[in-house]
């Protein structure tokens, strides 16, 4: 007998949940429609009539069920890089075109095509006023997303990089349906995409007490060490490609001019040269090319060559030992022959001190 009153107690608070639960869905599509309206007419003063609204959740496979046909994505993100969309289908976009050219809505069908990147910046003050007004009249409410964390970010033209973009699992979708103009010319759609773990769970009380204690110091790990072969190894070095050198007089220098032509060797492109920014040689080479660029087949250098091996070292020193075979001191200058660096260098000039002294 228990166990009856139990059971006929229970089916007489199911309907009141039920009941509970649709006034709170009827609260949520009435806050979203007018969220809709007011965010259309602030941005391009568009009545708007809303329809059917609908709360609900969709894994990213069944994303393309949902969408209009040749919508217009915003890629909208928050400030932790979470990503989502709105999709505005063309009646909308055509529509808010209208608007700003004509100030109306016309009857006539808008025309199906691939959206634009004058579209999106058209729409993009629509697609954030339309997010923060669901995120003031949504506010507290835990079963939806916090749509005012989220701004117009790009645009795609192309639903199918979507699903790529996208993070697994299951979000939250709004989807809306209604009449645009004040006659209600046109049907439109909108369809909004969000992650669906935005609202995060309220901690337990052990995960309270967690938090409050103070998080322990994590480990510093030691800076890498580098030794100096690896510095070095990445320190970049300029190289030179010089394809021919020639010596010309300033006289021919000054005579080139535009359309003039120098003559060059036939071999000069088997006779590349790779260098450093200093002249130095590493290498010799022949001038191609490579995936559409120009480059540089290397050679060895002949050691036998003027200019030798590149970076050769000579097998013994040349300096020479001082200690054991000084240098003789320079000679002296001959005191009695004339200075050729003075003007009166002749003997009649050395003689007349002299002469002088003795006439004296």
């Amino acid at each position: 007998m228990l166990l009856g009153m139990i059971a006929a107690r229970a089916a007489m608070r199911a309907p009141e949940q039920n009941e509970i639960q649709r006034l709170s869905e009827k609260d949520s599509e009435r806050a979203a429609a007018i969220a809709l309206g007011r965010a259309a007419e602030r941005t391009h003063g568009l009545p708007l009539f809303s329809g059917t609204i609908r709360f609900s959740t969709m894994s990213v496979p069944e994303m393309p069920e949902f969408l209009p046909e040749r919508p217009l994505l915003a890629i909208v993100e928050d400030r932790s890089g979470r990503i989502g969309f709105v999709a505005l289908c063309p009646n909308l976009l055509a529509s808010m075109i209208e608007m700003q050219a004509l100030g109306r809505v016309t009857s006539r069908p808008a025309q199906i095509r691939r959206p634009t990147r004058t579209d999106a910046v058209i729409s993009a003050e629509f697609v954030n006023a339309l997010l923060e007004e669901l995120g003031r009249e949504l506010s507290g409410q835990s079963e939806t997303a916090n749509y005012a964390d989220f701004r117009y970010v790009a645009y795609l033209d192309d639903p199918r990089p979507l699903s790529l973009m996208l993070e697994d699992g299951n979000m939250i979708r709004l989807s809306y349906g209604f009449r645009i103009g004040s006659g209600g010319q046109r049907d439109g759609q909108i369809l909004i995409g969000l992650p669906s773990d935005m609202v995060q769970p309220q901690p337990s009380p052990r995960q309270k007490l967690t938090q409050l204690s103070p998080p322990e110091p994590e480990p510093v790990a030691p800076p890498p060490t580098k030794t100096l072969a690896e510095a070095v190894h990445k320190t970049p070095i300029a190289l030179c490609g010089v394809l021919y050198r020639r010596s010309m007089t300033l006289k021919a220098i000054r005579a080139l001019q535009p359309g003039s032509l120098l003559p060059m060797p036939n071999d000069i492109i088997d006779q590349v040269r790779v260098e450093t920014a200093s002249g130095q040689l590493l290498a010799r080479g022949r001038l191609g090319e490579k995936n559409g660029y120009r480059a540089i087949k290397l050679q060895p250098i002949d050691s036998a060559s003027p200019e030798g091996p590149a970076f050769a070292q000579p097998a013994e020193s040349t300096v020479p030992d001082t200690a054991q075979n000084p240098d003789p001191p320079p000679p002296l200058g001959d005191l009695n022959q004339p200075d050729p660096f003075r003007q009166s260098s002749t003997e009649d000039d050395l003689a007349q001190p002299a002469t002088r002294s003795a006439g004296t």
